[in-house]
């Protein structure tokens, strides 16, 4: 019901010819975060090697640790008797980004399957399944690609919200990012392809598993690319840059126009975006579709940033002073040694630029986003379409018996042309410029941004015994959804940001942890911020090189804490023999107990391991 509902709402969207008095035209279905279930299962192999898949599986990642020259095939069965033709398992060219030693395959769809055969020809020590099920129960419809032409704006993007990202992947238990944000001016365009299946029944679903496999399994902390794009032409916001109001159209850009850094090019990730196709070309060309909303962004981004998309140069990493000359449209092998974007598509680059080219618009004006409306008396209209030079192109008549709208999304003078000029991106004229005149005024300006107070580290938020209604809100603070939460004694909620709402009284806290995450909930008499996060204790010894910690048996519980010593993530291993970690650190833990060693390498890399009866520090 709830499908059928969404679809007839979408298609009514897109079969309107004018909606009088909206503002933004594009609507963001968001049914809540997808719950992403995963197992995993690890055997040494060599030869072939059949693993279950659990009930409901819809994609499957295979990686290794070390051997990133492995050929490792997978073929798939639904009863567990026939198989598919084999394939190569690609290597996720994020996870080779990562540099940790591990080979990651890519994502793999595996929908109705029931049993994986992996073929190594050479011995791997640990080859691991993971099974993903990433389905959404009543799929949303969201919507058509990109269909505008001839202008660089942005083009629609489905939100994170949208394809259903769980956001709490991105943070720990305290509610801190796990990728801290960082933003750069935008130096070069890179582009990818994600390795997977062609012909994808369902790419949100495919989004949401390369999301969970950078961000979690990967331990990233989010998806890698700033961009996905499917078959259809329809673009996925990836890595988190900012929270957009509804009704905006969400970018990689942070208000002041850097580029939030993504994880897709080693080294050189630092000032670039990662647009990546969904699907393999290597041997395939991308659909027509996905080709020409590739073109659309690329034709955006280059314009917004000043990048000219048929030159070349030096690009700098800003953080580490590293240089290469490459194409400012790059193909991922351009920077780093893989197959990436996939031979057929990596030829495809030099016709590319120049279409990209050609797309960019010259003309002065003015951008909206999101979107507002123009509101039309009673009366006849003519839309036009231009080239370049502001020769017309084709035009269309159509008269209003009464008053109506239409969203814009950029108001310009055009060459060789009188007047102002609206883009209308829906209805009648959708794809055509209409001159301004009197009879049309420009409704649906976006309220003033809130001010906001962003913490550096997220904050705890005590909440007084009572029920707390949180909230979410669109472009102009309008509630889009409602949650109630009882709070018992001594509860605690983690906010990241205080702000100001459009068109709300008083002051509001962000939740990233907790029954409200995700919501916003007023500042009140029941709420009370927690100071910021003590200074961290100085260590009590360091070890440089690293010295060995000696484990004897028994049961270990390696920790990550964060700044105010609350646990963000446990790594538990029951040790057979005596063992031994690297580590690089003695020290004591804010609000824990006792002395910590932190291990540089092995099982509990990253974690915390508290001195005990069971640990002795080797001599050096």
């Amino acid at each position: 019901m709830l499908r059928s509902r969404l679809a007839r709402a979408v298609s009514a969207l897109i079969a309107a010819a004018l909606v009088a008095g909206i503002a933004p035209a594009v609507p963001d279905l968001a049914l809540g975060p997808v719950a992403i279930s995963s197992s995993e299962t690890t055997l040494a192999i060599h030869g072939s090697q059949d693993f279950a898949l659990p009930p409901g599986t819809t994609h499957v990642a295979i990686h290794w640790p070390g051997h990133p020259d492995a050929t490792v095939t997978a073929a798939f069965s639904a009863d567990g008797r026939a198989f598919s033709e084999a394939e190569t398992v690609e290597l996720d060219e994020v996870g080779e980004a990562r540099g940790d030693g591990e080979s990651y395959g890519s994502v793999m769809g595996a929908d109705g399957m029931r049993m994986v055969r992996i073929h190594a020809l050479q011995p791997l020590s640990a080859l691991s399944v993971l099974s993903l099920n990433t389905a959404r129960s009543d799929a949303a419809v969201i919507g058509l690609g990109a269909r505008t032409a001839g202008v660089t704006t942005i083009p629609g993007i489905i939100s994170r919200s949208a394809w259903g990202a769980d956001e709490s992947l991105r943070f720990d238990g305290a509610g801190d990012e796990l990728w801290e944000r960082e933003y750069y001016p935008l130096q070069k365009l890179v582009v990818h392809h994600t390795a997977g299946r062609n012909s994808d029944p369902d790419p949100a679903a495919t989004v949401r598993a390369i999301y969970y496999y950078h961000a979690v399994k990967q331990g990233w902390g989010d998806i890698g690319y700033q961009y996905l794009i499917d078959e259809a032409g329809r673009v996925y916001e990836g890595r988190h840059s900012r929270d957009y109001w509804r009704g905006a159209i969400p970018t990689s850009d942070n208000p002041a126009g850097l580029v939030v850094t993504g994880g897709q090019a080693r080294l050189y990730n630092s000032g670039n975006m990662g647009i990546a196709l969904l699907g393999t070309f290597t041997s395939q060309a991308p659909t027509a579709a996905a080709r020409a909303s590739l073109v659309k962004m690329l034709a955006w981004a280059a314009a917004t940033h000043g990048i000219n998309p048929t030159g070349s140069g030096t690009y700098v990493n800003p953080v580490t002073g590293l240089t290469r000359k490459t194409p400012n449209i790059a193909g991922h092998r351009d920077y780093n040694a893989t197959g990436c974007p996939g031979g057929t598509l990596y030829s495809l680059l030099p016709a590319i630029r120049k279409e990209v080219a050609s797309q960019i618009n010259p003309w002065p004006g003015q951008a909206y986003n999101p979107a507002r409306t123009i509101t039309f008396a009673a009366g006849t209209y003519v839309g036009r379409r231009f080239s370049a030079t502001g020769s017309i192109i084709s035009s269309k008549s159509y008269t209003l018996t009464k008053a109506s709208g239409a969203p814009t999304n950029q108001r310009s003078s055009v060459p060789n042309q009188t007047g102002n000029w609206y883009y209308v991106t829906a209805g009648v004229w959708a794809g055509y410029w209409i001159r301004e005149a009197p009879g049309m005024t420009l409704s649906g300006d976006v309220p003033a941004p809130p001010p906001v107070e962003v913490f550096d580290t997220a904050r705890p938020l005590s909440l007084a015994p009572g029920t707390y209604l949180g909230r979410k809100f669109n472009t102009y603070g309008v509630v889009t959804a409602s949650k109630s939460y009882e709070a018992g004694s001594g509860a605690v909620a983690w906010t990241t940001q205080m702000s100001g709402i459009p068109r709300q009284g008083g002051s509001w806290y962000y939740i990233t942890v907790g029954p409200l995450e995700g919501y916003w909930i007023p500042a009140s008499a029941g709420t009370s911020l927690g100071d910021p996060p003590p200074p961290a204790p100085p260590p009590l010894a360091t070890y440089d090189p690293p010295r060995k910690l000696v484990l004897a048996p028994g049961k270990y519980v390696g920790r990550r804490f964060s700044q105010y010593g609350v646990t963000a993530a446990t790594k538990t291993y029951i040790l057979a023999a005596a063992s031994s970690a690297p580590v690089s650190m003695k020290s004591t833990i804010v609000n824990q107990s006792g002395a910590w060693y932190f291990v540089t390498a092995g099982v509990w890399e990253g974690y915390w391991i508290k001195e005990s009866t069971g640990t002795t520090l080797a001599p050096p």
